[in-house]
């Protein structure tokens, strides 16, 4: 297809999550900024829910803000952006974030993001969630997401282990699946102005060294067995070091608040909410190790992020996590607590290990880049209007 071609064609996305500088979020964020940094003939509409979200996005004149009403989010995607795509003349419509709307104008090409189907697994291999509000999200999925990748004219996910998730729960055909994967956050790398880590240590009460679990009520995150593992670590290494969990809501902390006094932690583990990007990235530079034996993930950006730090991770080799730690990590168990404090032990006293791991941790992470997403996510564009 020629250039001038390319210039009277109208791609768009669905950028509503860039707002969130996490998970998704953080996805779309640094894909939209590293397509930004290339040569292509591509406009973008970006479709968000929120004025805020130009703040975010490039400045770049390929790039265009359309804000849609309302913000409860089945009704932004099933109802006003489908409307949207169909007065603007959309050719091609990218979904990044695993659902899309059901019905779109027969011309437009959609390209749908599924980062993983968790939510088609069963109870026996990922407990519910105890959240309502992702339970019901789990279930809206379960709906969407078999017809919508049925429709769509490319799937994108994030490893291939995913892959063959979806081959397997979606029953669709591998050639119609690309994978493209992400890369740790362009923010993310080592700090070398002690002030900084000073500061951040300060602000979150860290007087000691510490561990660093990205936490969530979802159990899939492990944040339970996290806890119980701190608590058998630090009977061998009593006073020496903190715990910090980052991500809960202070209703969410509730239970794991129970938990660490149940188990005599509570006055070392530090529950450090929702934190700004600039924080976390002095947390994982700060940190002893990143804990992150997740049950189960599309990608696990974390792990890349603390690996762009220096800072040696603990993970599971569950899901696409080995892939994408490789053997720059420690692994375990992710359902043996005795296993996943030996691996804190093993960390905290094995000075070798800790700097084999960092300089592991530093390659496995140049293996990843966002410009070659961009670039590729770029080429699924193109290929889907052939």
């Amino acid at each position: 297809m020629s250039g001038e071609d390319m210039r009277s064609l109208v791609v768009a996305m669905d950028a509503r999550l860039v707002v969130y500088r996490r998970g998704m979020g953080t996805f779309i964020y640094n894909l939209l900024f590293s397509m930004a940094e290339l040569s292509h003939e591509f406009s973008l509409l970006l479709y968000v829910d929120d004025p805020q979200a130009a703040r975010f996005v490039p400045r770049d004149s390929r790039f265009s803000v359309v804000v849609l009403a309302p913000k409860l989010y089945p009704v932004w995607e099933q109802i006003s952006l489908p409307l949207a795509v169909a007065r603007d003349g959309v050719d091609v419509l990218h979904c990044p974030a695993n659902t899309a709307p059901l019905r779109l104008p027969s011309r437009v090409k959609l390209v749908l993001t599924i980062h993983d189907v968790m939510y088609l697994l069963p109870g026996s291999v990922l407990p519910a969630s105890p959240s309502l509000y992702q339970r019901l999200g789990r279930q809206y999925r379960r709906c969407v997401v078999p017809p919508a990748a049925r429709r769509a004219a490319a799937v994108i996910t994030d490893s291939q282990h995913s892959g063959r998730d979806i081959e397997t729960h979606l029953g669709l055909p591998m050639d119609k699946v690309r994978v493209i994967y992400g890369a740790a956050n362009a923010a993310c790398g080592e700090i070398s102005e002690a002030s900084l880590l000073s500061s951040v240590r300060m602000r979150y009460g860290l007087d000691r060294p510490f561990l660093l679990a990205l936490a969530a009520v979802d159990p899939r995150k492990n944040t339970g067995r996290i806890i119980e593992a701190y608590s058998r670590f630090r009977q061998k290494e009593i006073g020496k070091y903190q715990l910090v969990l980052v991500g809960l809501t202070p209703s969410g902390q509730v239970p794991f608040r129970k938990l660490a006094q149940a188990l005599g932690v509570a006055d070392e583990v530090i529950m450090a909410g929702f934190v700004s990007e600039e924080d976390l990235v002095a947390l994982y530079n700060a940190a002893e190790m990143l804990v992150y034996p997740s049950l189960y993930e599309g990608f696990g950006l974390p792990v890349l992020e603390a690996m762009a730090c220096g800072t040696p991770v603990i993970t599971s080799p569950t899901g696409s996590l080995p892939e994408v730690a490789a053997d720059a990590a420690l692994m375990v168990n992710p359902l043996d607590v005795d296993e996943i404090a030996g691996a804190m032990q093993h960390l905290a006293s094995d000075a070798v290990q800790r700097q084999d791991l960092i300089a592991k941790g530093h390659a496995q992470v140049k293996k990843f880049s966002w410009r070659q997403a961009a670039i590729e996510t770029l080429k699924v564009y193109e290929s889907v209007l052939r």
